[in-house]
């Protein structure tokens, strides 16, 4: 291989740094596609013309990687993308950067950055009254008054009693738009999602019955960068990232036995602190399944951003891992869950 070929091939890397020098792949997927259909604050999502996409957008570029969640599966930097989309060997598309079509390098001074402060949960004051809240809401559930809510969770969600009540779900109950002031703090009606990790109350989210934003939370939380349930997390066990709490909830229930579960929150929330690096560390493999749409694709994207041990993946069928499992059932989830951890990361 000649010098050119090697240079090029020593900036090839599937796990990239926030810091130093790192080619930026955004312009070369852009210069070729043009204006993408959808853009996030770090990504932006187009058809992917590697397999003549017409419905959806499932080729997401990231600032350093670019990668299709749809048919095709394929991704990587810049120099991948010249491969694919103009057909090239490994050496014409250097080639081709190196006359002039070489994306910019972002430099970052390593001396001048700080590093954010790690997320830290609300005050003990606010957790205080959480914990009130979380408390009446979960006796709330288990009474005739939460009848429907509970069957809700268990037959369209599938959760069994036991996840319920160790993931401590609870209800409020009012109107499906309704908002409740309980200590103090704005709760809307509806089903209640604690987020509580390493015993500290980071947040309550609330899943209503309608209305145009189905998911609020609670006043004064800080679940922007939190992993629920990342105190689940084991040493060398595998890990399953989910976009949605009720989706990693059934991973946990279906998957008890060969991994665990994690969960972002949102689409929006993909940013992990690095608080919970240290537990991301210790884990082998980590299947990132979020919901099959663009901006799942986005969180996918970032989270694969983190480290080589992830593999993205999407349900065969359904929107997400909670309507996959209302379609085809625990068994089939579970094996196609397992299927996904043993093959270990895509290359």
């Amino acid at each position: 291989m000649d010098e050119m070929s090697l240079y090029f091939q020593s900036t090839t890397t599937r796990l990239w740094s926030p810091v130093g020098q790192t080619p930026s792949v955004r312009l070369a997927p852009q210069r070729d596609l043009g204006k993408p259909r959808f853009r996030g604050r770090d990504y932006a999502a187009f058809k992917c013309p590697l397999h003549s996409e017409h419905k959806g957008y499932s080729l997401v570029v990231y600032a350093h990687r670019w990668q299709c969640f749809g048919k095709c599966h394929a991704g990587g930097d810049a120099i991948a993308w010249v491969q694919h989309y103009h057909r090239m060997t490994f050496h014409e598309a250097c080639e081709r950067l190196a006359n002039g079509n070489l994306p910019q390098i972002e430099s970052v001074n390593r001396t001048h950055r700080t590093p954010e402060p790690m997320a830290q949960p609300p005050d003990t004051a606010w957790q205080a009254k959480a914990r009130h809240i979380i408390e009446e809401a979960r006796d709330r559930l288990w009474s005739p008054e939460g009848q429907r809510a509970l069957g809700y969770l268990v037959w369209k969600r599938g959760l069994s009693e036991k996840i319920i009540l160790l993931a401590e779900l609870g209800y409020i109950p009012g109107a499906p738009t309704a908002w409740r002031e309980i200590d103090g703090l704005k709760v809307p009606c509806g089903i209640l999602i604690p987020w509580v990790v390493e015993d500290a109350v980071w947040g309550i989210k609330v899943r209503r019955a309608a209305g145009e934003q189905r998911y609020q939370q609670v006043s004064g939380g800080n679940i922007r960068g939190c992993l629920y349930m990342a105190d689940r997390i084991l040493p060398r066990t595998p890990l399953i990232i989910t976009e949605g709490e009720f989706d990693a909830l059934i991973a946990w229930q279906v998957g008890w036995d060969f991994a665990r579960a994690a969960a972002i929150g949102s689409a929006s929330h993909a940013r992990i602190d690095r608080r919970w690096y240290g537990a991301l560390l210790g884990v082998p493999r980590v299947v990132a399944c979020m919901d099959a749409d663009a901006a799942g694709a986005g969180a996918a994207a970032q989270v694969a951003a983190l480290s080589g041990a992830v593999k993205c993946v999407q349900v065969p069928s359904g929107k997400d891992l909670s309507e996959f499992y209302q379609l085809a059932g625990e068994n089939t989830v579970k094996e196609w869950l397992q299927t996904m951890v043993n093959q270990g990361v895509s290359s």
